[in-house]
């Protein structure tokens, strides 16, 4: 059997960010990409209706349950990860933000060079046009990801694209379509076994399988991992009418054929506190629309049109949106164990109170449990410790944990830029132990 010098587990955003670090490494790779060729049926609208689009199945696996009347979660299952139907934001942090600083990133320079690094293929348009509002309110266009350099319109196809450039670019590079089922040590190497039975050989494991697929797989592979939490931001949703008072024409801010249009941020002492992305629902495909209202995906490349954009959803994240989830791996369930309460949370109250002094009418919902997907700070065992230290410990130091589940906090705006700096800095220090070593040696 052949034994590679370093194993890649996942091929979402922060395996492209591995795969970015490891630019002109001569060693021996696999890369285990998590496909599966029997995905679940079904998953959240937006997922659903993207993969219509797309003309493919949602790649989906390992659905849980989770407590009361959520929807179950789902994990990645192909290349892209849930960046190819969600999550298409690439906001930096700023100074004052959680962005993760350690010893992989020292300093805010460090972070934002990372964050420098693992963008630069990509097509990211928008995160400009800033202009102060009322009340501290700041409106800026959206950063989002467009595409890559090479297809700037791939748009939601783009991780997926970036992935399978970087993997060409590999010297000694192997794929491996499947889902990994158990990490266990062998001597001095990690020996992986897959859900076909096979087994791989590394020195050296990156997992990079987001945080859901790590807390089960890792359940799996570990007795330590009998208590297992995580968090998530379940944002607020409130739709809106004669938001154009504030805001302006829709006309005038809309990003053609971009469901998120704007972004609204309120700061206090230097730290985002609330983060609102408004939607215009003109952009959306009348796939979503059919799929959310239960009659499944139809009318393909159509989308809503202007007349419904006179009321438009604005999703709000601030420090109060976070949910607690406690993973129950030998019930196949997860548990939400705090959840935001609306009445309690300055921070909407804030946004709420200015809209209606301008008239502007809302209606407020809730984002169920777990479909936020902004998953961090996995902890596992009656002590919750850091995944960081349980798994270098378990496995002596030869796995390394990369995707969010090592990100102890994150700010408001969405997080998958800065989980990808993490992923980058983190592969990157590993890396040059590596070559010191030869060198030493």
């Amino acid at each position: 059997m052949r034994v590679f010098d370093a194993a890649l587990i996942g091929a979402g955003p922060a395996g492209y960010a591995a795969l970015t670090a490891m630019k002109g490494y001569s060693g021996s790779l696999v890369v285990v990409t998590g496909a599966t060729s029997q995905p679940f049926e079904g998953g959240p609208a937006k997922i659903v209706s993207v993969a219509y689009e797309r003309r493919e199945p949602a790649y989906l696996a390992e659905r849980t349950a989770v407590s009361g009347d959520a929807p179950p979660m789902f994990v990645a299952a192909e290349i892209g990860g849930l960046a190819n139907y969600w999550g298409k934001q690439l906001q930096v942090y700023d100074r004052d933000d959680p962005w993760g600083q350690g010893r992989f990133l020292e300093n805010w320079r460090a972070y934002r060079e990372a964050c420098d690094a693992v963008q630069s293929d990509f097509e990211v348009v928008g995160g400009v046009r800033r202009q102060k509002l009322e009340n501290g309110f700041e409106k800026s266009a959206p950063r989002l990801l467009t595409g890559t350099k090479d297809e700037p319109g791939s748009g939601l196809r783009a991780m997926a694209n970036a992935v399978e450039k970087r993997l060409r670019e590999m010297p000694d590079v192997e794929i491996r379509n499947g889902r990994v089922q158990r990490i266990e040590t062998e001597q001095e190497l990690v020996r992986l076994e897959l859900d076909d039975g096979t087994r791989i050989k590394a020195r050296r494991v990156f997992l990079a399988a987001g945080v859901l697929g790590t807390a089960t797989l890792l359940a799996r592979s570990l007795r330590a991992a009998t208590e297992i939490r995580f968090r998530d931001h379940a944002p607020y949703t409130i739709n809106c009418l004669r938001l154009a008072r504030i805001l302006g024409s829709p006309r005038s801010y809309t990003n053609r054929g971009n469901f998120n249009a704007l972004t609204l941020k309120w700061k206090q002492d230097g730290l985002c506190k609330l983060f609102a992305s408004v939607y215009t629902v003109s952009q959306a495909p009348l796939s979503m629309l059919t799929t959310r209202f239960g009659l499944g995906p139809h009318f393909r490349g159509r989308r809503i049109g202007r007349i419904i954009d006179f009321v438009q959803p604005v999703r709000i994240w601030t420090p109060k949106t976070l949910v607690q989830f406690h993973h129950l791996p030998g019930q196949d369930r997860i548990e939400a164990i705090q959840t935001p309460k609306p009445d309690m949370d300055e921070y909407l109250q804030h946004l709420l109170d200015w809209l209606a002094s301008h008239g502007v009418r809302s209606a407020l919902g809730i984002t169920d449990p777990g479909q936020g997907f902004h998953y961090h700070r996995l902890t596992l065992g009656q002590r919750l410790e850091p995944v960081d230290r349980v798994v270098r410990s378990a496995f002596d130091g030869k796995v390394r944990v990369i995707d969010a589940s090592c990100l102890p906090e994150i700010g408001c705006p969405p997080h998958t830029l800065t989980s990808m700096a993490q992923a980058f800095g983190r592969v990157r220090h590993d890396m040059a132990t590596v070559e010191a070593v030869k060198e030493a040696i």
